[in-house]
């Protein structure tokens, strides 16, 4: 008999015995189901569907096991003595707890466990009892709906919620929809769009900050801390997302005829004490105010270009500070055309291929 029919055969009999609890196998541990009290930190009022972790291993013996317990929670709802201090054991932590307990596994640069993680750990409410509707309500509420905002929250969120032995699944749905995959070439400014819009910019720091992004594709927050000793090599500073790295412009007319040697900062106080996510949100706002395209637009045109220029995906990562995997996931569909579209080229131009009839 195959664990899941073992499975059924306990939600049958907890079923007949008219137990209102079912078990359910996550990540290859045992869950009880059903319409429990709000758990500590909900906003919910009502009873509502939840699942207790009973720290059980999907195996015989942990069924078994929890065939017991789900009759013994089944119990208590019906007495009406459910209390969930007696089910979750340690989860009863709070969240700073789990917090702490998680940054202290965890591995990984300063800067990604700054803005991946610490940044959506800051909205949460560190002395209330880590539950998963908590995690939920905060990343919905406080996060605006596919944006990149939520999909960081979530992602932080569930990786929490599992370290902490609570099922993450319910966090793929309420993610939403934003990827950074999903960027369509077809969307993108031109070059000509890109050159008309930093004429057009009249504030001196503001234009010289667009053309940076446009000549370089950093980003936003990389053009605040470079190193122009080289120019037009330019150099990113160690303290950002990814690290030190030197970049060439695709095109070096615009890097002199701009003039971006001379460096003129927007008019931003306290530049040197704002964060690298801080700096991304305050050029996206004066980006929006002057009606230009968004900051990130112009990385991924440069990224267009280096296709367009019959650079290979390595040359390219290697210029905007990523790994060849990540930007081969991010621009896949059109590193495919462009390089079909490069065989499919240089066919029509030999001179002896196959003519049509006439």
């Amino acid at each position: 008999m195959d664990f899941i029919e073992r499975l059924n055969r306990a939600n049958g009999r907890l079923k007949a015995a008219r137990i209102r609890v079912r078990l359910q196998v996550l990540n290859q541990k045992l869950y009880a189901r059903g319409t429990f009290p709000p758990a500590p930190g909900s906003t919910k009022e009502a009873p509502h569907q939840q699942r207790i972790a009973l720290g059980l291993p999907a195996n015989p013996r942990g069924l078994a096991l929890a065939e017991e317990q789900a009759k013994g929670i089944g119990v208590a709802l019906e007495a009406g003595r459910f209390d969930w201090a007696a089910y979750r054991g340690d989860r009863a932590e709070t969240v700073g707890d789990w917090i702490e307990r998680f940054r202290r596994r965890w591995r990984g640069a300063a800067i990604t466990w700054q803005t991946d993680y610490q940044q959506p750990f800051n909205k949460l409410p560190l002395d209330a009892p880590l539950t998963l509707a908590l995690l939920e309500q905060v990343a919905e509420k406080k996060t605006e709906e596919d944006s990149r905002a939520r999909l960081r929250a979530c992602n932080a969120y569930r990786q929490l919620a599992e370290f902490a032995g609570l099922p993450g699944e319910g966090f793929a749905q309420l993610k939403g929809s934003y990827s950074s995959a999903a960027v369509d070439p077809r969307s993108l400014p031109s070059d000509e769009q890109i050159a008309g819009w930093r004429a057009a910019i009249t504030e001196p720091g503001w234009r010289w900050l667009f053309g940076m992004l446009a000549t370089y594709g950093l980003r936003p927050h990389e053009a605040y801390s470079l190193d122009l000793a080289d120019f037009p090599t330019v150099r990113v500073h160690e303290a950002t997302k990814t690290g030190a790295r030197f970049v060439w412009p695709l095109y070096p007319e615009w890097a002199t005829g701009w003039q971006l040697a001379t460096v003129t900062m927007p008019p931003l106080e306290n530049i040197a004490g704002y964060s690298n996510a801080q700096l991304g949100t305050k050029t996206a706002k004066g980006f929006n105010r002057l009606g230009l395209c968004q900051p990130y637009d112009l990385r991924h045109s440069f990224a267009r270009r280096c296709l367009e220029f019959g650079y290979s995906p390595e040359f390219g990562a290697k210029l905007m500070g990523h790994s060849p995997e990540t930007h081969c996931k991010v621009y896949r569909r059109w590193i495919d055309e462009g390089t079909y579209w490069a065989i499919y080229q240089a066919g029509l131009q030999r001179g002896d291929r196959p003519r049509p009839p006439a």
